[in-house]
């Protein structure tokens, strides 16, 4: 259900506002929604699967049995999502305000069952509803349209900013990224004293199996031992998405010349910038030694090296962890209409020449490929600029 209020068509209020305010409209809604997307097509449905029997004689027959377990209380995930919103206008509608806050429950999440640990190869364990998880956030638009002489322009901004909680969790949960009122997905890690430079370092610190050249991880409750408990977690930082997006777009036209460019940016996200190219500790069957493998490495020589010793892993601290923050341009398109006086002499509706560029720069302090890419060891390669020509034509 939703409702909305247009403010600025009520008479006792058109006197104050019609000289500055061009719109205004309070909005508010609220609705249910099931989602089971998670469900394979047949989860829910007996099924076999070949099988071995020993049978007498110690003879081996095929045969079938059930291949898992059916869980009969599997039901919808329910979103409830309340939304409030206002709509706003200034200079007769050249500047629109959109301004959205929406806050969403989303419960019995359909997860995977714990189950499964206590089960062998021959069957696998049924899905759950397990869990609960509420976002809440703001989201942002603002476009301004106008004309300067022969120039039409446009100027859109919209961004995003989202925190969610997990607020219920039904199963075991071990230290790691998943915890009760804690963001989903959420960083932690062990955090770094720095690289060792001598035998000193490394005794000075909790015995942790280092070497010069290794990073030196911090013995933060104090008993000793450098185990799971001794992990920060970064609760303003997730791994997999950032909490705030950004997005920019300009266009303008003239006399049959038009330009747009697209930037985008997103804020509150770490990751490690580390690769399977960049490891010190690598398998020499699946990769081979780059040259940075020579240069960049701890050595007695290169003691301010940014890579630990050749033969010392490089993961597992937030020695290599990094904001992703970052600012791209997406896009850069550059056109031009042929005027429909000329077009019409050889029975051509329309003309168009463009030029159009991809990814032209991106501004981040992020050392890894690429800020925008969700982390893993297995992103070898760059984001790639393209440049591109093209022609439309219509007859």
């Amino acid at each position: 259900m939703s409702a909305a209020w247009r403010f600025t068509e009520e008479e006792f209020l058109k006197d104050y506002l019609s000289s500055w305010l061009s719109l205004g409209k309070f909005r508010i809604s609220y609705g249910t929604t099931g989602n089971n997307s998670g469900v394979g097509r047949f989860e829910q449905v007996e099924t076999l699967s070949q099988w071995n029997y020993i049978m007498g004689n110690d003879q081996i027959a095929k045969g079938f049995a059930n291949k898992k377990m059916i869980n009969k209380d599997l039901t919808w995930e329910v979103s409830k999502v309340f939304n409030l919103g206002l709509d706003l206008g200034f200079l007769n509608n050249r500047l629109r305000v959109e301004l959205d806050y929406y806050n969403r429950l989303t419960t019995d999440m359909i997860r995977p069952s714990q189950m499964s640990i206590h089960l062998n190869g021959a069957y696998n364990a049924p899905r759950r509803n397990i869990g609960n998880m509420r976002n809440q956030g703001f989201e942002l638009n603002l476009n301004w349209k106008d004309k300067i002489g022969q120039v039409d322009y446009s100027v859109n901004l919209n961004g995003s900013y989202n925190r969610n909680i997990l607020e219920k969790w039904s199963e075991f949960l071990g230290r790691g990224t998943t915890f009760i009122d804690m963001p989903y997905g959420f960083i932690y890690c062990y955090e770094n004293d720095g690289m060792a430079q001598t035998w000193e370092d490394v005794y000075s610190h909790t015995p942790q199996g280092a070497t010069p050249g290794s990073i030196l991880r911090k013995d933060l409750n104090g008993d000793g031992i450098i185990d799971g408990k001794d992990q920060r977690a970064h609760t303003n930082y997730l791994g997999s998405r950032p909490t705030t997006s950004l997005g920019l777009t300009l266009n303008a036209a003239w006399k049959g010349f038009d330009v747009s460019a697209l930037f985008n940016a997103a804020f509150g996200r770490k990751a490690y910038w580390n690769t399977n190219y960049t490891n010190t500790n690598f398998d020499t069957k699946r990769y081979a030694a780059t040259w940075d493998h020579w240069n960049k490495p701890w050595s007695l020589e290169n003691r301010d090296a940014e890579w630990t010793r050749i033969g010392v892993g490089m993961g597992g601290s937030d020695y290599f962890l990094q904001n992703t923050d970052y600012l791209r341009l997406k896009n850069l398109q550059v056109g031009y209409n042929f005027p429909k006086k000329w077009l019409s002499k050889i029975s051509m509706a329309n003309l168009r020449l463009y030029f159009s560029a991809e990814n032209l720069f991106t501004l981040t302090g992020f050392d890894g490929l690429d800020p925008e890419r969700p982390y893993s060891g297995n992103n070898l390669y760059p984001t790639n600029k393209s440049y591109s020509l093209g022609v439309n034509v219509n007859f």
